[in-house]
């Protein structure tokens, strides 16, 4: 079948054309607000070129809509009042079982880290300079192929110049924030005719809630790029905002080993989680959804005693202040920061080489130091 186009043609997705000034109003940041090339990720049609998978050779032709791979500090995805953005309560109640779920990840993984890979690129893109292929799929949301004929109803901002995760979740998420719209697909790749494909394919709304419904349809289960159904931006830590000295949204993190329902088939999730990917039984194990707080009576002279750096500080006043959600079956205590490169080295590097120490500086940040905030009720997903 011949490669396709199309605009952005659901009518809830309608959007008119945009002044450049509109990327001040999205931002909602300081006068340094068009997004970072050379400054921070060099230019993006380098870091193109260094894409592993396909490793295709950037032209003339490379459209001008790639903006780059960064943001300005303070932005950050979805509504104030979402749950990624709003601080945990003081008086907010601890679960339960918090004593046994953490006693059992510390030991596992005594101490939280920054994820090295299976984590998520980030493309910035004009949408108004960019063609926007349909995407084939056989697992696309409804919302976005209403017929279920594999075909994305609405087109993405996709270029062959753009790398994606190198792993087999293969991940890649496309942003365009003067739109506030994010396209998301997980195992990415092009065929050999020029048609991007992909498993799980979403279009979400960074001025909304930034989560799905559990109870959405029966494709409920093709949600998100995540094991828990959570956008691929949500939580996720960018240099920008560590260098900007403040995250202000909770953070998300994997953990190898997941809860299901004790008949060992049906789903446990732990809203605003709408899916999940449990592969155990027993009380100790932790929901995906599930929200961990760093202790809030923590001080800054116990972060020094600790040995944190200043960007270390800032990811733990994130962890006291919003927390962070288990987003997915992965490595064990793996908070998931922006990939900066398809190459695991590169990637750590090119985080070193901005905030130099800060990967082993947050292995200080001990498990035993998290509770488990009470979020109500579980759900069974069958």
């Amino acid at each position: 079948m011949p490669r396709r186009f199309a605009c952005l043609r659901k009518p809830r997705l309608m959007l008119t054309a945009l002044l450049p000034i509109l990327w001040i109003a999205a931002c909602g940041e300081g006068p340094a607000l068009a997004p970072t090339q050379a400054d921070d990720l060099g230019d993006p049609m380098t870091l193109a070129a260094m894409g592993e998978k396909g490793r295709r050779s950037v032209t003339a032709d490379t459209p001008r809509g790639i903006l780059g791979n960064s943001l300005p500090g303070g932005w950050r995805p979805f509504a104030d009042d979402s749950p990624w953005n709003t601080p945990i309560p003081a008086d907010a109640a601890t679960h339960p079982s918090s004593d046994l779920v953490i006693g059992f990840m510390a030991s596992e993984k005594g101490f939280i880290r920054a994820s090295r890979e299976y984590t998520i690129p980030v493309w910035i893109v004009d949408t108004e300079r960019m063609e926007m292929p349909i995407v084939r799929s056989d697992r696309i949301y409804d919302d976005w192929d209403a017929d279920r004929d594999g075909w994305s109803d609405v087109g993405a901002p996709l270029h062959p110049s753009m790398w994606w995760e190198a792993t087999s979740d293969g991940h890649i998420c496309v942003l365009d924030p003067a739109r506030n719209l994010a396209w998301e697909m997980s195992r990415f790749d092009w065929l050999s005719d020029g048609t991007p494909t992909c498993t799980t394919f979403n279009v979400w709304d960074l001025t909304g809630a930034g989560h799905g419904d559990h109870n959405e349809g029966d494709r409920w289960q093709l949600r998100g790029g995540r094991g828990s159904g959570f956008p691929l931006i949500a939580g996720l830590v960018r240099p920008e905002e560590v260098r900007a000295g403040e995250i202000r949204h909770a953070l998300v993190f994997t953990f190898s080993e997941v809860r299901m329902s004790d008949e060992g088939w049906d789903m446990f999730v732990a809203p605003p989680a709408c899916r999940g990917d449990g592969n155990m039984v027993g009380d100790q194990y932790p929901i995906e959804g599930m929200r961990l707080q760093l202790n809030p009576e923590l001080t800054e002279s116990d972060f020094d005693e600790w040995g944190l750096t200043e960007e270390a500080k800032v990811m733990a006043r994130a962890l006291q202040t919003y927390g962070m959600y288990l987003c997915d079956r992965g490595g064990d205590m793996a908070i998931q920061v922006q990939l900066l490169s398809d190459r695991p080295a590169l990637h750590r590097s090119r985080w070193e080489d901005r905030l130099p120490g800060f990967f082993k500086s947050i292995e200080k940040i001990r498990t035993d130091q998290f509770r488990v905030v009470d979020q109500g009720e579980v759900v069974v997903k069958d």
